[in-house]
């Protein structure tokens, strides 16, 4: 198995390299919004509205994929950055997130690969809501020993066999496929950071994933 560094420096680079053209498009169309005082009518004024909305939501993507994959993601100290990038990667997507400023306790994100991990659990819970509902975050215990609390409440709740299955690593390298890479990752990333993960059905339409040390 590849180590989990070379995985994460490998998306490192990549969204370096394209973090910069897609930052200069929007950049570049915030330039002809302000030359022709705003968008201009018409076929014009529409594909510049297109292609900021693209560009953005891009951008939006890149930044957390560079977090969730990448490197940097590693080192998060700050809980209100990796709340702010759900928030990100959720807008304007059927799924609600309910992450109270200041949970969990700034103490917690002492821990190497904690913001990390938390940030592709999110990613993974929203998976399981493929008709939208509310993901909420929760913690107990203490920076010693505790535990994060996501809660995916809507339909259908629960996680695709095949993810589940890649979640806890009983799926080969050489069987995964582009639907169930992402909870392997998140997987190999707990596992990595010395983190406990669980997945709890809860009931109809309600799965509560934890992240325990």
């Amino acid at each position: 198995m590849m180590d989990i560094q070379v995985v994460e420096l490998v998306c490192s680079r990549l969204c370096h390299d394209l973090i910069s053209p897609v930052g200069a498009i929007h950049n570049g169309l915030e330039l002809i919004e302000e030359m022709e005082d705003g968008p201009s009518g018409g076929f014009l004024g529409e594909a510049v509205k297109l292609i900021g909305h693209s560009s953005a939501q891009a951008d939006r993507r890149l930044r957390l994929f560079r977090l969730a994959y990448g490197l940097a993601g590693r080192e998060m100290r700050d809980f209100e950055g990796v709340r702010t990038t759900a928030a990100e990667w959720l807008e304007g997507a059927r799924t609600r997130l309910d992450w109270a400023p200041g949970t969990p306790p700034a103490a917690f994100a002492a821990r190497p690969g904690l913001g990390k991990t938390l940030l592709n659990t999110v990613m993974l819970a929203e998976e399981a809501l493929t008709h939208g509902g509310t993901v909420s975050i929760g913690s107990e215990g203490t920076a010693e020993s505790g535990c994060i609390r996501l809660t995916a409440a809507g339909r259908p709740g629960v996680l695709n066999p095949d993810a589940e299955a890649a979640l806890a690593g009983r799926t080969a390298a050489d069987a995964l496929t582009p639907r169930t890479v992402h909870a392997f990752v998140t997987g190999r990333f707990a596992d990595a950071y010395g983190l406990r993960l669980s997945v709890v059905p809860c009931g109809r339409d309600l799965l509560e994933i934890r992240l325990a040390w």
